[in-house]
């Protein structure tokens, strides 16, 4: 008959499985503290347009009712332009849209001239800070229409006064404290629906 042998580990063995156990725990503790960046497994790339539910919710709730909508279903998209923007087209004015983008998730500011020509320049200056310069908007993509938007924001928090130029005459550009209004708050709508306060 054959002798019944326990198995058993010795006890370096068992000191060798302690010490790789503790040291594979502190590993991944200390790796958890230094990885701020969470893995992506929905085989999308990270887009900084895209909205979260709560956002996107908030913002058909309660904003929306600031805004006209325009349904696109052969996109599936949904314009909002804020119902105080200008709707002047005797004189040449910029109004800013809110697209979203049902498919992807996303939400593109979008700059609607409403003169034909591209591309054009804005003149700024903030008179009690002898500041001034210039910029051109050529047109182009989503991301062309979300920077036009961030260079213009900063100058209107500092109440800066604006020229277009159409047909080689600067024509001043949101006069209307309502209109300049109403193209501030789109803005800020926008930046809140994507959240890019904490992308910054």
């Amino acid at each position: 008959m054959a002798k019944n042998n326990k198995d058993t580990l010795s006890p370096e063995l068992i000191r060798l499985l302690k010490i790789f156990g503790i040291g594979s725990l502190v590993f991944v503790l200390v790796m958890s503290f230094f990885n701020e960046k969470k893995a992506n497994n929905s085989g999308k790339e990270p887009s900084p347009m895209r909205m979260t539910d709560p956002e996107r919710i908030y913002f058909k709730n309660v904003r929306s009712a600031y805004y006209d909508i325009e349904i696109r279903r052969d996109a599936k998209m949904t314009v909002y332009r804020h119902g105080k923007r200008s709707k002047d087209t005797n004189r040449p004015t910029l109004v800013f849209s809110i697209i979203l983008n049902q498919l992807s998730d996303e939400a593109y500011i979008f700059l609607e001239p409403n003169f034909e020509e591209l591309p054009f320049n804005v003149k700024w200056s903030i008179p009690e800070k002898n500041q001034e310069g210039e910029i051109t908007f050529e047109g182009g993509d989503k991301f062309a229409h979300f920077e036009f938007a961030q260079k213009i924001t900063p100058l209107l928090l500092e109440n800066a006064i604006f020229e277009i130029l159409v047909k080689e005459s600067w024509i001043p550009l949101w006069e209307d404290e309502k209109e300049r209004n109403a193209v501030m708050v789109t803005i800020e709508d926008y930046q809140k629906l994507i959240n890019f306060s904490s992308k910054d």
